[in-house]
């Protein structure tokens, strides 16, 4: 067809609008995202105090198909991100805050492909009210990772449902590479796997599509993407599925399950509550008393056996709460954090139905609307500074955590004291070392524990002993001496078993600046790892990336 003719002309008008709306839900869902970024950065500026940022970007300096804790997926991410990015706090964050923009457009997609694109936008933007996608965002590591690839594997799934010829080939493609990377990020994403087959086959189409070679397409170029890191498995003893598997406590954890069933309902709360209210409010009729709680009932109720979006929304959260009661695995509250990506989808959809489309215009209306996105984001912000004036004149600990000026530290004690020779990889305390190589220099390897142990082993530094090192140890701001450290104890038996010298340097360093008024000194017990020899290849002072 001719674009010039009278059909593509009208095609392509039509189809303005849509781009102009998809335009401005990424311009609100990137302010939001922006906003969040400065008062996290504000409010906490270090990395998040379990160090898995840390961990993460340590296991990305060394790209394999596996880690000795967990799949690939996110740290290749983490990897990609600081190859453009200029590494530090402020980026990372930035980093966590682009991946919940691209899971909340995945949603977005998600809703116009199972035929719900008046409230795709409304769906997406809700979500931004919720923990999941604000503060537990923050952290980026397997769990968050998920809240990118899920929803697109979801639009993937329905594309492919409802798309024939090269189009639905392309989207089966995506459904399989997609798959594929879910479950590259974290194992946990099996339970997804099942909502999405769930969803597939409660779908209308399910027959038509099971028929034709959409499914097994995606099913066989998913099996493709996953066979390397199988092969990797296999190669290392299946050291990252054992893992996993040794998450489970072999007894019910009532507490846990208890929890758990109830985080759909926390973590969603704000937008299920502001979504229910406003639908009551705009909805015609008298206001009674009991309008509220039917219409905070009605939104996550399911529309019958045939529901895909019902299967696809609790799949996963009831998967994992039978095997929390089975005994088989102990359930965590962070793998809740993915779950909930279509949550606001069936919120809107069950509403719609009991209180009309005009109702649920208003919500799209407010919660896409300027004067809304001001009000919270003023709210964010100011709660972001306050948050980090209380921290400052606290004295909170996390706030006042030195990693970054420790880490410079101590290349900078290596380097007076060895002048000339590289300071190539850290070991001690994991994931704690892995300071050095984000924050002072990012050829510096961090090893897990020490160089030659097990978890090492799985990303090997092969000539270690041939390049400079140093084993960190961090001490805090308490009393306990060096002596006392289970680290250090282990550090020096490491070294003494290796014929090294096992003396320990005291390493004392502060945060300072405007936004540190109370310092709080923390120490470290580094031990100097010298190369037994020097490197033929060339100087010793060279800086060379390990292999």
């Amino acid at each position: 067809m001719p674009l010039s003719s009278p059909s593509a002309v009208h095609a392509l008008e039509a189809a303005r609008p849509a781009r102009r709306e998809q335009a401005a839900l990424l311009a609100l869902l990137s302010t939001y995202a922006i906003v969040w970024v400065l008062a996290q950065w504000l409010s906490q500026p270090n990395l998040d105090r379990y160090h898995d940022m840390l961990e993460n970007h340590a296991w990305s300096q060394s790209l394999e198909w596996g880690t000795f804790k967990h799949p690939p997926f996110f740290s290749w991410a983490v990897g990609l991100w600081f190859s453009v990015f200029p590494r530090g706090d402020l980026s990372y964050k930035l980093l966590s805050y682009l991946n919940v923009v691209v899971g909340l457009l995945g949603v977005a997609e998600l809703g116009r492909r199972m035929g719900l694109t008046a409230h795709a936008r409304a769906a997406a933007v809700l979500l931004f009210f919720c923990l999941p996608y604000t503060t537990l965002a923050a952290k980026f590591n397997a769990n968050s990772q998920l809240l990118s690839v899920w929803p697109w594997a979801a639009a993937a799934l329905f594309a492919s449902l409802t798309t024939n010829g090269r189009s639905g080939l392309l989207w089966s493609t995506l459904l399989g590479l997609l798959a594929a990377a879910a479950m590259l990020s974290k194992y946990y994403s099996g339970v997804f796997l099942v909502g999405l087959l769930a969803a597939a086959l409660a779908h209308p189409q399910a027959r038509a599509w099971l028929a034709s070679p959409r499914p097994w397409w995606a099913l066989a170029v998913g099996a493709m993407a996953l066979a390397p890191h199988l092969l990797w498995l296999k190669a290392h003893q299946f050291e990252t599925l054992s893992y996993a598997l040794d998450q489970g406590g072999g007894s019910t954890n009532w507490a846990m399950v208890l929890k758990f069933a109830l985080l759909p309902v926390v973590y969603w709360l704000p937008g299920w509550v502001v979504c229910a209210i406003v639908v009551v409010r705009a909805a015609p009729g008298p206001r009674k008393p009991w309008r509220l709680p039917a219409a905070l009932m009605a939104a996550w109720r399911p529309l019958g056996w045939r529901d895909s979006l019902f299967w696809l929304a609790f799949t996963p959260w009831a998967l994992s709460l039978a095997f929390g009661i089975a005994g088989t695995v102990e359930l965590s509250m962070p793998w809740a954090i993915p779950i909930g990506f279509s949550f606001s989808l069936l919120w809107l959809r069950n509403l719609e139905r009991a209180f009309g489309a005009g109702a649920l215009h208003a919500v799209d209306t407010l919660v896409c609307g300027r004067r809304m996105a001001v009000g919270v984001l003023t709210l964010v912000f100011a709660g972001g500074l306050g948050l980090s004036i209380f921290n400052a004149l606290s004295g909170h600990a996390d706030y006042y955590r030195p990693t970054d000026s420790a880490a410079r530290a101590i290349l900078f004690d290596w380097e007076q004291r060895h002048p000339g020779v590289a300071l190539d990889w850290s070991a001690g305390a994991w994931p704690d070392n892995a300071m050095m190589g984000f924050y002072a220099d990012p050829r510096i390897r961090a090893l897990p524990r020490t160089p030659d142990s097990s978890e090492a082993s799985i990303a090997p530094l092969p000539d270690w002993s041939k390049r400079g090192g140093v084993l960190i140890c961090p001490l805090g701001s308490g009393p306990e001496s060096a002596e006392q450290n289970p680290c250090v104890r282990e550090m020096r038996a490491w070294l003494t078993a290796h014929h090294r010298p096992a003396e320990a340097l005291a390493i004392r360093v502060k945060r300072d600046g405007w936004r540190f008024p109370r310092p709080q000194p923390s120490s470290y017990a580094v031990f100097h790892v010298l190369p037994e020899a020097a490197t033929p290849s060339g100087p010793a002072s060279d800086r060379r990336p390990p292999p």
